[in-house]
């Protein structure tokens, strides 16, 4: 969601004290830069039936990919004629046409026939995307973040398959949250906002963190709604939010110090089924500066020590 192959040999290496994670770079089956022009979201390249390259933003919330039209009518896509899906974003939802691509290619890549929801150009993610990945597609490898050479590496699905910690990297365990009336589930995790352990939707596509006033009065934070501003989704719906400032953010033993939070009852809340209880959406803006990887397969977050 928006504010909104072959398979090469790869070495998995433990070195100095055992259970240091080594991820050899030159082992991945491809390393994306990340491209500039958003600093709040990571954003790769990709081609669409061949035609492109096109800007899309990495998706960890969204449980299924998204084109804008304009992108589908460039790469030869028509819209299915009976088939639409239902969005939830952020601040709203919408029904969308699908339409289904040869092939999408992220660098060396290859994602043959996949279902994609076509987003009216009228989005306001026009202009700064062309298309989202979600989970269905991230979740066919293990997705690795660089902060120091801002790159996205791809690996085996299965590479980090054993359960055991590494030396060096906090492991913050995954759950699915699921999405009530629909066969879609997103990624979660706990997280302690002052001294208090809240559930969290983990959303590398949301440029801020939010939070609903279930758990700003949970640790007991009063919300001037006069302080507001307004936020605006990916189907162009406002929600007037205030902005939070927390001193100490932790989970799986890391800490964050001085990050923002939206404080709204957005209504993804309710879409997850999160509505009567504290909750909040972890975004990219806690990850980003930090190294981390994705294990789908071991439902586990890897973030390395500062």
């Amino acid at each position: 969601m928006a504010r909104l192959a072959p398979w090469l040999a790869l070495t998995l290496l433990f070195s100095g004290c055992a259970g240091e994670l080594v991820l050899e770079k030159e082992g991945a089956l491809e390393v994306i830069s990340r491209q500039g022009g958003d600093p709040g979201l990571i954003l790769v390249d990709a081609t669409v039936n061949g035609h492109g390259p096109f800007r899309f933003a990495l998706e960890s919330a969204a449980s299924i990919s998204v084109l804008l039209e304009s992108t589908a009518e460039a790469a030869g896509i028509a819209a299915h004629p009976d088939k639409r899906i239902r969005l939830q974003g952020m601040t709203g939802s919408g029904t969308f046409p699908a339409a289904e691509a040869s092939r999408i290619a992220v660098g060396n890549l290859t994602w043959d026939s996949p279902l994609l929801v076509l987003l009216p150009d009228s989005s306001p993610i026009a202009g700064r995307l062309d298309g989202i990945l979600g989970i269905d597609f991230l979740s066919q490898y293990a997705v690795a973040y660089s902060a120091d050479d801002r790159a996205v590496r791809f690996y085996p699905r299965e590479l980090l398959a054993d359960e055991h910690g590494y030396r060096g990297w906090a492991t913050i365990e995954l759950n699915e949250v699921r999405v009530p009336d629909s066969d879609a589930s997103i990624l979660g995790f706990g997280i302690m906002i002052s001294g208090k352990r809240i559930p969290a939707i983990f959303d590398i596509g949301s440029d801020s963190s939010l939070m609903n006033h279930r758990a700003a009065r949970a640790i007991d934070v009063h919300v001037r709604k006069r302080e507001s501003e307004a936020v605006s989704g990916a189907f162009g719906t406002t929600i007037f939010a205030t902005k939070l400032i927390f001193w100490e953010i932790w989970t799986g033993g890391q800490l964050w110090r001085r990050r923002n939070f939206l404080v709204a009852d957005f209504p993804v809340f309710e879409a997850v089924g999160m509505q009567n209880q504290p909750a909040v959406v972890a975004g990219v803006d806690l990850f980003n500066r930090r190294d981390f990887v994705i294990d789908f397969a071991g439902m586990r977050l890897l973030v390395r020590h500062r």
